[in-house]
């Protein structure tokens, strides 16, 4: 008379079943993601949620003259950033050079 899902509990539902694990795990962990990256985002010192705090620009302004230029630096000086920027953009750089020479 009833559906499937009448008189059954969220356990006897999906944990009985071995096959929904992955399914649980990975909704899991996509949630877990999603609310570190919320907390990640909404506690940087660039954001702010107030109006009163949106409307002051002496933070941007007297704080961030030498730092931010110094920070430039820094990300324009990572090593990750400079190895890839003498790396060939390209997956295999020697295959690609050896199909394009004319025979």
């Amino acid at each position: 008379m009833g559906g499937g899902a009448a008189g059954r509990t969220f356990s006897q539902i999906w944990l009985s079943d071995k096959a929904t694990y992955p399914l649980i795990i990975t909704m899991t962990a996509g949630m877990a993601l999603l609310g570190f990256r919320l907390v990640h985002s909404s506690t940087a010192p660039e954001v702010t949620f107030s109006k009163k705090n949106r409307g002051n620009f002496e933070h941007w302004t007297d704080n961030d003259g030498k730092d931010a230029s110094a920070q430039g630096e820094r990300f324009r000086k990572h090593p990750i950033r400079n190895f890839f920027g003498t790396v060939k953009p390209s997956i295999m750089p020697d295959l690609n050079e050896y199909m394009s020479k004319s025979s």
